[in-house]
């Protein structure tokens, strides 16, 4: 018998809530990292694919007042939890929540309508790692229904000509994410590499993609997540509390 039971949850240092499932996929800090990397400019469209529960649809629309972000979703469940989501946090004017096949993006949205695209996609390759008996947490970490490869081309169709695609992935990915932009005539030109402590190998690496044809020089942060007693960093404290980092 499936367990429907849920929780509402606060993130940003409880300035937004999100309704997740007691068992199955949870938030976890590589969404409130994309949603802080992310810049989008006063006015943008977003779509958010693959949206979950809706996390960071609403750290954008809380951080940024005038953006609009549209989230898609493949889950029934997690659509329901977004869309209830949306009214929770008071954003229904912000953000707006379907369901859908972002594989199948030509059937919901005209083509360059964006202006830019954020996703935290599944990390494993299907047929990698061990699938968890739980299909919603199976399909939001192994790359059944959405490849990277399939995120950067749809992208590029349903971007802008300025348009920018926003993601986060396992730092030893990060030539599969070369390959995939090169693929799609997407060009990353901003890559911010997470260490977990210092002196560690980094573990996850945000990048941004553009759809310009306009060359621009690629941009390469780091920041440490904890210090080595264990504690968050400065910087990590910022991030989890959806504030910018202070120079």
């Amino acid at each position: 018998m499936q367990d429907h039971a849920e929780t509402i949850d606060g993130l940003f240092r409880n300035k937004l809530r999100v309704i997740q499932a007691s068992k199955g996929y949870r938030v976890s800090e590589d969404a409130i990292i994309l949603t802080w990397f992310a810049k989008p400019c006063a006015g943008d469209l977003i779509l958010d694919a693959g949206a979950g529960c809706g996390v960071i649809a609403f750290g954008l629309a809380m951080k940024n007042p005038s953006v609009s972000v549209v989230g898609l979703e493949i889950q029934e469940g997690l659509v329901s939890r977004a869309q209830r989501g949306v009214s929770l946090n008071n954003l229904v004017s912000k953000v707006f929540v379907l369901r859908g096949d972002l594989r199948n993006a030509d059937l919901f949205f005209r083509e360059s309508v964006f202006d830019m695209v954020v996703s935290n996609p599944p990390y494993y390759q299907s047929g990698s790692g061990r699938v968890s008996l739980l299909s919603e947490k199976a399909l939001s970490r192994h790359q059944i229904m959405m490849p990277v490869q399939d995120l950067f081309m749809v992208s590029s169709r349903l971007l802008k000509p300025s348009g920018k695609l926003c993601l986060i992935y396992p730092a030893s990915g990060s030539c599969q994410l070369d390959g995939a932009a090169s693929i799609s005539k997407l060009k990353i030109n901003r890559r911010l590499w997470i260490h977990p402590h210092q002196g560690a190998e980094p573990v996850l690496v945000c990048v941004e993609a553009h759809k310009s044809t306009v060359d621009k020089d690629l941009t390469e942060e780091r920041i440490c997540l904890y210090h080595s007693n264990g504690i968050r960093t400065p910087q990590a404290e910022a991030i989890l509390a959806g504030e910018e980092l202070m120079c």
